[in-house]
């Protein structure tokens, strides 16, 4: 059986991943799994998956460990269960198997599309077809949005402090609507709060924070037209310009390959 990594029917970014696992053990991957990112709206009342995610390859053990590698940090190694795990691969400190999987995340930890739970829907799924546990893909929001994108900001804020969030019940069914509603239910960081304003006064749907720690990002609803005209308008009201990922809502996909 030919290498994943080097089936060339395959996406590069899915056999770039065993490519490094290949390299670093010396052995092929069983298998590449793919999660993506989740977009968190209203609290968690709406997710919307994004095309950036997760993606792990590795193969089973037999002492009942996992041991957990990233591509981005890989002199910082995780072997479960254990007391002490690296900051990357804390989403999964719950998660048990005998497995060695190769890590590689496209999303930076607080951008706003909750890179850990990628990760952890990733190694869920590589477990599952690995050592046969159950693992339920999580639900996600089928939004008809025609013409419509959602733009993620992530202001590149990183703090210590967690951020709370208050209940909140959506009231209406105008998206857009009930995420300034949320928005100002909540105790938005400052710099969040400057980019709802200057999303909505030039002419968003919608606007919210997100609850992503340790970030402190922001969504926005807005006509695909006027994409670029509120993206000038938040990188000017901020001090610290942002990065942008615009998602156009699609379903949920995730990919396993053997």
């Amino acid at each position: 059986m030919t290498d994943i990594a080097d089936r060339p029917e395959i996406a590069p970014e899915l056999r770039l991943v065993p490519h490094a696992f290949r390299r670093t053990f010396g052995r092929p991957a069983e298998g590449v799994w793919y999660a993506p990112g989740v977009l968190n709206l209203l609290g968690g009342a709406v997710k919307v998956p994004a095309k950036w995610g997760a993606i792990v390859a590795g193969d089973r053990r037999d002492d009942g460990k996992l041991e957990l590698v990233s591509v981005n940090r890989p002199t910082e190694r995780a072997v479960l269960p254990s007391g002490e795990i690296p900051a990357w691969a804390a989403p999964v400190a719950g998660s048990s198997g005998g497995a060695t999987l190769m890590c590689s995340v496209d999303l930076p930890q607080g951008s706003g599309l909750s890179a850990g739970e990628a990760l952890r829907t990733a190694v869920g799924l590589a477990l599952r077809d690995l050592a046969g546990n159950a693992y339920e893909e999580p639900e996600t929001a089928e939004l008809d949005l025609p013409g419509q994108r959602l733009l993620v900001v992530d202001t590149r804020i990183r703090r210590q402090e967690p951020q709370e969030e208050r209940p909140y019940t959506p009231d209406t069914e105008d998206l857009g609507a009930a995420l300034t509603a949320y928005h100002r239910a909540q105790d938005p960081d400052p710099e969040q709060d400057a980019v709802v304003r200057a999303a909505l006064a030039s002419g968003a749907r919608g606007a919210s924070m997100l609850v992503d720690p340790p970030g402190r990002p922001a969504v926005v609803l807005v006509d695909a037209d006027l994409v670029p005209a509120v993206k000038r308008a938040i990188t000017k009201a901020v001090e610290i310009p942002p990065r942008y990922l615009t998602i156009v809502p699609a379903p949920f996909r995730t990919e396993a390959l053997r």
